[in-house]
């Protein structure tokens, strides 16, 4: 009687309003079918409750969909939120959330229903994400991609999905993670995991430099972590939107180095479940701050969002990855094409970002070549948020001291206080701010008619719920392509107990774009003592094919999509 009882008034009722909603309001079922990570807790809720009771209707509804004809449900949410390669189309955070529900569900079915074997569909895709979202992370800090908050792979979820990961698919490499967690979960899969690591079975988890392809088939794009031997990594994300945790921030960068953070991306303007902030969820500014492309460190045109911040229209589209040769080699080069973002007027982007490890510099350091094409003439902003103190520049960037106004009227401007805005009078800027006890440098080539604009966030926030942060926006106007060149180095030493400071200025004392058009751009940096020339291709990609380009007096062989030459 006890147990009619419970399934009757508490179990079939949960699962039918999970499911369906209220008698009265029957919309529930929108989100059930749907892709979506709200989708993936609603069936795996149901469906765990089917096996409980043993109700093969229920069990069906969660594994197929609500007409189980394969068209909603957790099957389809493996085949359509997963690229081939494990990457969850709403980016790195909303997997940490999710695979708790995808692999705890997968547990249940593989106990329940092994002839479906779930950990081995589409060529063990749970397998792949799981090792996909340690991949997408820094430090044990989940990297921040799409709304995301400062979150570590110690979060229970995924202290609970490693462990099942462990107890499904015996992969030693996972208990050297589960080592750094320092805790189980109390259910046979952490146990197994636990006696397994007390054995000593574990083997290093090793991080590497990969291509994350985005969507179901692999062909919306992808991340690509560029990873060096210092615990430094530079990311450049170029994928679908992400649902409805996306960003518009297509061809983004993002840059870690020394254990934090160096060029960032906001994430997301949330407050975790403090009640008096929004009741714990996301604030406003998450849609009008933190979404924008101005918040990333991507190219913004006319101080408009890509799409104009619409999310049926982004959802649409992803860049196209023209090849990435991320190999463990002193140079990692990925370049990506995006023709969607700004396409009623017609403008491409294109970015090549080069990661050299060379004798020349201290640290391995960045080559970035963002290009913006047009029919006609536009104001391009590239913006970078910086974490740290500002040291020196080469532009006059003394803050006003009498007026304070806001960058701009939307799409973010409206959130920047610009502190200074200086015209440019040379073709390069450059700025250096310090952090920890490591300096970084920016320097970018510019043309007439450029500024350059000292921003921090906190304009048109009467609650206060943005955190006050610094950035260099580079404006370039009156020119319908554009090309900014720029070189990202750490480098120096800042050790305040000694009251040390070593090669506090950057090695590089001059970027000049020397040749650029539809087929090739070559940039040539030159350094303190020495000078190189950065050669890429711009269409036409094939690593095995030689090129021959003339450059003033001089002509340049290479064979590929880049080179370096010193």
């Amino acid at each position: 009687a006890d147990r009619a009882f419970v399934e009757r008034d508490l179990f079939l009722r949960v699962a039918d309003f999970v499911e369906n909603g209220t008698p009265e309001i029957r919309k529930n079922n929108q989100v059930f079918n749907m892709m979506h990570n709200h989708a993936t807790w609603a069936t795996c809720a149901v469906g765990m409750i089917g096996y409980v009771m043993g109700n093969d209707t229920l069990v069906s509804h969660a594994l197929y969909g609500s007409k189980t004809d394969g068209t909603g449900g957790y099957l389809r949410q493996l085949d359509e939120l997963f690229s081939p390669d494990g990457y969850f189309t709403e980016g790195a955070y909303y997997l940490r959330y999710a695979i708790w529900p995808f692999m705890l569900f997968a547990q249940a079915v593989e106990m329940n229903q092994p002839e479906l074997h779930v950990f081995e569909r589409r060529d063990s895709i749970l397998f792949k994400a799981m090792n996909t979202l340690l991949q997408e992370a820094y430090n044990g800090q989940i990297l921040m991609m799409n709304d995301a908050l400062l979150k570590t792979y110690q979060t229970q979820e995924i202290v609970a999905a490693l462990d099942i990961a462990y107890w499904a698919g015996r992969d030693p490499h996972l208990l050297d993670i589960a080592s750094r967690q320092g805790n189980f979960s109390l259910s046979a899969a952490g146990i197994a995991t636990a006696h397994a690591l007390a054995e000593g079975k574990a083997q290093p988890f090793t991080y590497h430099s990969t291509l994350l392809r985005d969507g179901a088939d692999g062909s919306k794009g992808g991340v690509a972590l560029m990873r060096g031997d210092n615990n430094d990594l530079l990311l450049m994300k170029a994928t679908s939107h992400g649902l409805s945790h996306g960003h518009y921030d297509k061809l983004t960068i993002t840059y870690y180095d020394n254990g934090h953070e160096i060029l960032t991306d906001y994430g997301a303007a949330r407050f975790l479940n403090i009640e008096s902030k929004s009741g714990g969820r996301y604030t406003e500014e998450n849609d009008s701050y933190a979404m924008q492309t101005v918040a990333h460190n991507t190219l913004v045109v006319d101080q408009t969002s890509h799409y104009k911040a619409d999310y049926n229209t982004s959802s649409l589209y992803s860049p196209v990855i023209n090849y990435a040769e991320l190999q463990h080699t002193p140079m990692q080069v990925v370049s990506a094409t995006d023709t969607t973002a700004y396409a009623d007027q017609k403008i491409l982007m294109r970015r090549t970002l080069a990661y050299i490890s060379d004798s020349l510099m201290e640290f391995p350091f960045a080559i970035d070549i963002l290009t913006a094409e047009a029919p006609e003439a536009h104001v391009y902003d590239l913006p970078f948020h910086y974490s740290g103190h500002l040291i020196n520049s080469s532009f006059d960037c003394r803050r006003d001291a009498h007026r304070l106004v806001p960058a701009g009227n939307n799409y973010g401007y409206e959130h920047l206080w610009l502190e200074s805005q200086t015209p440019l009078s040379t073709d390069n800027a450059s700025f250096t701010w310090l952090l920890d006890d490591r300096v970084y440098s920016v320097t970018t080539t510019l043309d007439n008619g450029a500024s350059a604009l000292m921003t921090r966030i906190g304009a048109h926030d009467p609650n206060r719920n943005l955190r006050s942060e610094p950035a260099v926006i580079f404006r370039q106007t009156g020119k319908a392509r554009h090309t900014f060149a720029s070189v990202i180095e750490p480098h120096g030493l800042y050790d305040l107990q000694l009251e040390l400071t070593r090669d506090a200025d950057p090695q590089v004392e001059h970027v000049d774009v020397v040749y650029d058009d539809a087929d090739y751009t070559a940039v040539e940096i030159r350094l303190r003592k020495a000078t190189m020339l950065f050669v890429v291709v711009n269409r036409g990609f094939d690593a095995g094919k030689q090129h021959k380009l003339k450059i003033g007096n001089r002509t340049v062989k290479w064979k590929g999509n880049y080179s370096l030459i010193k």
